[in-house]
């Protein structure tokens, strides 16, 4: 019996003691992980200190007391484990949440890829001559096939990229010399493509969603193939808009959403969510001024002719170029951008359990193929593919493309509204993984830690107004698609712009601003 008890107490006294060490190590190790953590405020670092002191004292206390009984020691023993084990945890998690945050805002894009196809028709849909035979005779699924055939190139737009593709080609076919056929515009390359007047339309693939808006050529996609792909870099030029300190002064982040899906998100190409934030982090005011993407602006990187503002993604280095026209239009500097794709929304809203907003009005979406439905007046909550197709839908609205910017702008201020809450902390990791691969920005890992730091310190309310800017429904020339035809465009409101740039330059300037109402 006696043997027993010293047993136990040789159990309950020193295993105990050797456990209270290793949960002091384990303190002082997340400690000092935690503290080179910059996402969080330095008061946390301070209040987790007392706590580990005051912790690991109490438990000292406990296990070196000469006189406790055994059980209590034994207990004390289990509650060190217990604590050792959450320790254990947190310093393998924080490290895994840096690891995500380094991956998601570290691969800052410093050049994009434009994609340029070489397209044929489908032998069902080659154009026949009057004796019922072929008019196209070649045939054939390489490039190789089609080497004696005649190239369609535009004379007019993308000329450099359509000569860089010719180039690959003819070096792909040991400069055999491909004959080319220069058309007027896009719109001409693909009539004499389907009038069997061209073998091989060569062709950007940012044009296709651009064809396929036109009635007669939305089956675009259906009737061609691609025998040959040349993929061409493009080196991003960093904005001449400085950065600034996130957390003291006022700046402007372009917003920037693809009408695609996948991680592959490419700056390069059309955008149909063009959205200006405005932030002042010091007087927690924002603005979120969303402009249609058939604005009618001068694009910046093609001698200021105007022309639809999302076909400004197509030129020169793509982001740049849409956000130099903004820059140049609204006479202010953007500091940062961030592109998004389908993917991006649907996969961050499911990630923090889905989004609640008002809905000013019912409506009925067909946008996407994955959700279709009605969405009733009032409180909604949706989840992240609801969340898209109510952006995407303009079709069935009354007031078109300006009641889609006004559905963009809600989504967004709900989003911001919930990342700012305190229980967003705990999921944190899938909002990590959510994003991961989804979008691309010129903000640093830095930059995101001093705003997660402000946030996390303060806790503030966002003031946040909402803006969809309006436009004068009318056909224009539209130099992207060529001179021979007028398209779809949407010229400014003035009265509006003035409007939008006052309360952009009211939140730069510090000033407290509310909710307005947009002018006629």
């Amino acid at each position: 019996m006696k043997k027993q008890n010293k047993v136990a107490n040789f159990f309950a006294k020193y295993i105990s003691r050797l456990v209270f060490l290793v949960l002091v190590g384990l303190a002082v190790y997340f400690y000092q992980i935690f503290m080179t953590f910059d996402m969080f405020p330095a008061e946390w670092g301070q209040w987790l200190l007392y706590g580990l002191i005051g912790v690991t004292a109490v438990m000292g206390l406990i296990c070196f007391f000469p006189k406790l009984p055994n059980f209590t020691r034994i207990l004390s023993m289990i509650l060190n484990i217990l604590l050792c084990v959450c320790l254990g945890l947190a310093s393998w998690y924080l490290p895994h949440v840096r690891a995500q945050i380094e991956k998601a805002f570290t691969d800052i894009p410093t050049e994009g890829e434009a994609e340029i196809n070489f397209y044929v028709l489908k032998d069902e849909y080659k154009p026949l001559n009057e004796d019922g035979s072929v008019k196209l005779g070649i045939s054939g699924e390489t490039l190789e096939d089609y080497k004696d055939g005649s190239f369609l190139v535009q004379e007019t737009i993308d000329i450099e990229n359509q000569e860089y593709a010719m180039l690959v080609a003819n070096r792909e076919l040991e400069n055999y010399g491909l004959s080319e056929k220069a058309t007027a515009d896009i719109f001409v390359a693909v009539d004499e493509l389907y009038a069997g007047n061209g073998d091989v339309l060569v062709m950007n693939s940012s044009y296709i969603p651009m064809i396929e808006d036109i009635t007669g050529y939305d089956d675009f996609s259906e009737k061609v193939d691609i025998v040959y792909t040349v993929y061409k870099k493009l080196q991003i030029v960093p904005s001449e808009a400085t950065k600034v300190d996130v957390t003291t002064k006022p700046f402007n982040i372009l917003i920037l959403g693809t009408d695609k899906w996948g991680e592959d998100v490419n700056i390069w190409g059309r955008k149909d969510v063009n959205i200006i934030a405005s932030i002042n982090p010091t007087t927690k005011q924002v603005s979120f001024i969303s402009i249609p993407r058939d604005s009618y602006l001068p694009n910046a990187c093609y001698y200021d002719n105007e022309d639809k503002l999302t076909h400004t993604g197509i030129y020169g280095n793509g982001v740049n170029c849409t956000q130099a026209t903004i820059e140049n239009y609204f006479g202010i500097d953007i500091n940062y951008y961030v592109v998004l794709n389908f993917s991006s929304l649907v996969k961050i809203i499911d990630a923090i359990g889905g989004l609640d907003v008002h809905n000013p009005y019912k409506f009925t979406t067909k946008s996407i193929k994955s959700w279709k439905g009605t969405f009733e007046a009032g409180d909604i909550h949706l989840s992240g593919v609801q969340a898209l197709a109510y952006v995407r839908e303009r079709k069935s609205l009354d007031n078109g493309d300006v009641g889609r910017g006004e559905h963009q702008a809600i989504v967004l201020d709900a989003l911001i509204e919930q990342l700012t809450q305190p229980a967003m902390i705990t999921k944190i990791d899938d909002i990590l993984n959510a994003i991961s691969g989804t979008f691309k920005t010129n903000i640093t890992m830095d930059e995101i830690y001093a705003l997660a730091q402000m946030q996390l310190d303060d806790m503030a309310m966002w003031n946040v107004v909402l803006y969809s800017l309006g436009g004068t429904g009318a056909y224009d020339y539209c130099p992207a698609m060529g001179m021979t035809n007028k398209y779809y465009v949407s010229y400014p409101k003035k009265n509006q712009i003035t409007f939008v740039k006052d309360v952009m330059t009211q939140i730069s300037n510090g000033e407290i601003i509310e909710q307005g109402k947009l002018p006629k």
